[in-house]
């Protein structure tokens, strides 16, 4: 490795940068499921509100809609879709693409939300094309994706309904308290917004949108969900070990993972004659790769790889050599999956050496890359099952550092590297005193942040200290994007959150009901523990198989004859997605017109 010509807030940036690339290459990947998303884990959807993202109010319903509610989008089977149930999942589509496009670009920088999600919130929905082809359009714009979102959605929840009554399928009284829960949240969020609930839901729907038509959405939602509940399930218990152990053998790139050992020989950068940039050229590739091949006949055995790596540091004259003997991190990749490793190295025959079965411990291959260099590669443990990965559950409020703290803070190399302390604060609350452990800089970036967090935190306390208390005041209170569902983040896997945030909820001791204050680059997050566990691959392989089973049963009851979409009518259709496309132009340039205004 050659010496470290790049600062540590570049190396930070690019990393955050590799991460967002490599979790919208995963992404791509996904087929895109039918769009039911959910409230905490009650199954209830609650559209985001894109005004409040944005943090502007200007697309006024010009009446209450009377003549609108009882207009009829729709047949599927033989129930009639009402235009405001179609305006409900389409629009659902759209907040979900435009608020993960607008979170990715305010964190990551601009272009990173169209890159995750292949949608560009600055855009009108109609103003892009559909990057690939959509069955039923031609030359699909992102409108005809969430046309078409929508109306599987709608045949989905309608064929579930259908399955329900066949199957004795009901909701009972905890589900209806679920449901109420949800539409007093709802109102919550129109009153934080300055709304009457009849006003908010046509803000975000069309005048056509009541009360009434949202809570029966609602509820056809929740037995939709409770079918997906109980036949994954019943999939799910189906699978035997032999079955796991089958799968997991059909094809060891899918769940298999291996750990290598790795080292870059950097090829040299020259400048060429008359040019002002310097370039790797054939000659100076050459060099490198005599350099590998000598790095590689070197290697005699697994335990040789970090002394002669070493060796190779002092030869480059790099003055933090001595790190290599014992920072395993430096050449040692552990259990990495053939996903994350096709990502930094695009060699098909290399992968396929890594992913062989017969590979043995201590086997070696060069990979080229002539933009650097060459890297040379041991095999320390050959394909094998993924380890136990530990997981959490947990709820946040961000109180949200202005855009140049945060910028600075990622700027600044010392900004990661600090040293933490970790105090107690003591706080007295009625008669008796509660331990918040706060995980903190020695000087705080912003005080007058942490006050207001520490005020949250009180706020909290003083009332009924339980999960749906908090996740209100995520509601109220929270600036990160996932604050509408109460600030929840499920099954969240190591590595996934900033280091900050996942040491807290994964410390030692740390238990069910903890809340606390955690500092951050993006600001400061008020916690709450719901919960940690444990995911073997066996579940994994268990949880997968079952979802390809359910999503087999999806698409068998979603395209039966008696959920054919018929008699359409396309002019309550049309006016969905103009509206829809109103609302997106509306949104934007307000946002354009108050940042050219900063």
């Amino acid at each position: 490795m050659a010496k470290q010509e790049k600062t540590a807030a570049e190396l930070y940036r690019e990393e955050r940068k590799q991460r967002i690339a490599k979790a919208a290459k995963k992404n791509q990947k996904q087929s895109h499921n039918i769009i039911l998303s959910k409230k905490a884990k009650s199954g209830i959807a609650i559209a985001v509100v894109i005004a409040i993202v944005i943090g502007i109010a200007g697309f006024a319903v010009s009446n209450a809609g009377f003549f609108e509610r009882g207009k009829v989008a729709m047949t599927v089977g033989e129930e009639e879709i009402l235009k405001a149930e179609y305006s409900y999942y389409y629009n659902s589509a759209f907040s979900q693409y435009f608020n993960t496009s607008y979170q990715y670009d305010s964190y990551y920088g601009t272009g990173m939300g169209a890159m995750y999600t292949g949608y560009d919130w600055s855009k009108a929905p109609d103003a892009q094309s559909y990057a690939s082809e959509l069955e039923g359009y031609e030359n699909p714009t992102w409108a005809d994706f969430f046309d078409k979102s929508a109306k599987e959605s709608i045949q989905y929840v309608v064929a579930a309904k259908l399955y329900a009554a066949e199957n004795e399928i009901t909701l009972d009284e905890e589900d209806y308290k679920k449901l109420d829960e949800t539409m007093a949240d709802y109102e919550k969020n129109a009153k934080s917004n300055n709304f009457s609930l009849p006003a908010f839901l046509r803000y975000n729907y069309g005048k056509s949108m009541s009360v009434e038509t949202l809570r029966s959405i609602f509820e056809k939602q929740l037995v939709a969900t409770k079918v997906q509940e109980l036949t994954t399930q019943q999939y799910k218990d189906a699978i035997t070990d032999k079955d796991v152990e089958k799968e997991y053998n059909k094809d060891l790139t899918v769940y298999g993972v291996v750990t290598l050992r790795n080292y870059v020989i950097t090829a040299e950068k020259v400048k060429a004659e008359g040019s002002e940039t310097s370039e790797v050229t054939a000659e100076t590739l050459a060099a490198a790769k005599k350099k590998a091949e000598a790095f590689e006949s070197k290697l005699s055995g697994v335990d040789s790889f970090k002394n002669v790596a070493y060796e190779y540091e002092v030869l480059a004259e790099n003055d933090e050599a001595e790190k290599i003997k014992t920072d395993d991190s430096i050449t040692l990749v552990e259990d990495i999956s053939h996903s994350d490793l096709s990502y930094d190295a695009s060699d098909e025959a290399f992968l396929k050496w890594v992913f062989n079965k017969d590979t043995a411990k201590g086997s070696t291959y060069i990979v080229e890359d002539k933009t650097t260099g060459y890297t040379v590669y041991m095999m320390v443990d050959p394909v094998h099952t993924a380890p136990d990965e530990e997981t959490y559950d947990v709820r946040h409020i961000l109180v949200k550092f202005p855009e140049d703290t945060t910028e600075k803070a990622e700027d600044n190399a010392e900004a990661e590297t600090e040293e933490k302390v970790e105090s107690i604060e003591l706080i007295e609350f009625e008669d008796e005193i509660v331990d918040i452990h706060v995980d903190l800089e020695k000087d705080l970036k912003n005080a007058e942040l942490y006050d207001k967090a520490q005020d949250i935190l009180k706020e909290y306390l003083d009332g009924d200290r339980t999960e749906d208390a908090f996740a209100a005041l995520a509601v109220k209170y929270s600036e990160d994007g996932n604050a509408a569902k109460g600030g929840i983040y499920e099954d969240v896997t190591k590595g996934y959150m900033v280091s900050e945030f996942e040491n807290w909820a994964l410390q030692d001791g740390r238990n069910n009901g903890d809340v606390g204050i955690v500092e951050t680059t993006y600001g400061y997050h008020i916690m709450y523990q719901i919960g940690k566990g444990v995911t073997t691959w066996q579940d994994t392989i268990r949880t997968n198989m079952a979802t390809a089973e359910y999503n087999e049963f999806v698409e068998e009851i979603s395209t039966a004859d008696n959920v054919k979409i018929t008699n359409q009518v396309d002019e309550e259709v049309a006016d969905v997605i103009d509206f829809t496309n109103k609302f997106a132009k509306t949104i934007i340039r307000n946002y354009n017109s108050s940042a050219a205004q900063q």
